[in-house]
């Protein structure tokens, strides 16, 4: 039944990206309460609960003891969110699961079916569609700007990898958002090839959607110069894109024949507005008052996109999965 009140969510791995989703539930997203912080190295979980003046456990399981938890931010390794969705759902709270769904789509696909067997909502920790530049072209696409869709060209780009993160392959680890970005906005993929370099640092896919336009998608973790998180939409009519300069602001200097700009250092400063706004309508949904914009279904196309993609490049037993 929706209720008025904020959402009380928990944030379950306390990783980079779990430490963020925590510090903007606490202060950040005015249609939620930060209920609880969790990771299985309990020292980091009691000094940030203590940070945040919520608890701090070791265990899923302690918090999900709470009656007044509306849901869960799953944010562990990729392989363990299978079995936290399956675990948050039996208790019947809603989940916020990070990207990738899982690392295996077996796995995945069990996790969703009890989320709906569970009757709760399963949303997909996929920011772009909640970007503001992100939707400016889903809107620009829907609305006739630049016809019908010829070619998607999309480039995600990490100037270095996180330090001390075990890597995945770089179609789950990377990919899996350009994969759901291309089927938000081009529609499904009938079609998918790749070539990974070796080592697994990037990595090219090409598409083809049913609509016969054709994509192409390039990710690569040690760019160097910043992060690139950019899209290009050509039509019949006309041509969409955004992040093509990987600006952090709308400002360039030019100057002695050259073009200089301020560049976002990471995801987190690229899709600082997207992260609070998919947990704002992640609270919207956590209190009955909205659907997932972008479900468990999605998750689960985009991973099997990416196994397909991996297969075609032939790096399932050159770049093992983290």
């Amino acid at each position: 039944m929706p209720t008025g009140r904020p959402a009380r969510l928990a944030v379950v791995g306390l990783g980079r990206i779990g430490r963020l989703h925590a510090d903007n539930l606490a202060a950040r997203v005015p249609g939620a309460q930060l209920a609880a912080v969790v990771d299985q190295v309990e020292p980091l979980a009691r000094r940030l609960g203590r940070r945040h003046a919520v608890a701090g456990a070791a265990s899923v399981d302690e918090v999900l003891a709470d009656p007044a938890l509306d849901g869960v931010v799953v944010a562990a390794p990729s392989a363990h969110h299978p079995e936290l969705v399956k675990r948050v759902a039996a208790a019947g709270r809603h989940v916020f699961c990070e990207k990738p769904l899982g690392l295996d789509s077996d796995e995945c696909s069990a996790a969703v079916e009890a989320a709906e067997e569970a009757g709760v909502a399963l949303q997909a920790g996929f920011q772009r569609r909640f970007d503001p530049d992100w939707r400016a072209l889903k809107r620009g696409l829907d609305g006739g700007a630049i016809g019908s869709l010829a070619l998607f060209r999309c480039s995600h780009r990490n100037a270095e990898p996180p330090p001390g993160a075990g890597l995945g392959d770089p179609f789950v680890d990377l990919a899996t958002h350009d994969l759901d970005a291309a089927r938000w906005l081009g529609g499904e993929i009938e079609e998918i090839g790749a070539e990974a370099l070796p080592g697994g640092d990037g990595a090219v896919l090409s598409l083809r959607f049913a609509s016969g336009a054709l994509g192409l998608v390039d990710v690569h973790r040690r760019a160097g110069y910043g992060f690139e998180c950019s899209a290009e939409l050509v039509g019949s009519r006309g041509t969409i894109r955004c992040g093509y300069a990987a600006r952090r602001d709308g400002v360039e200097l030019l100057r002695d024949g050259t073009v200089s700009a301020e560049l976002n250092r990471d995801h987190a400063q690229r899709h600082a507005l997207a992260y609070v706004a998919e947990l704002e309508h992640f609270a919207e949904v956590a209190t009955g008052r909205a659907e997932p914009l972008v479900g468990g279904a999605d998750a689960l196309a985009s991973l099997r996109l990416a196994e397909r993609a991996r297969r075609s490049a032939g790096a399932d037993r050159e770049v093992p999965a983290a």
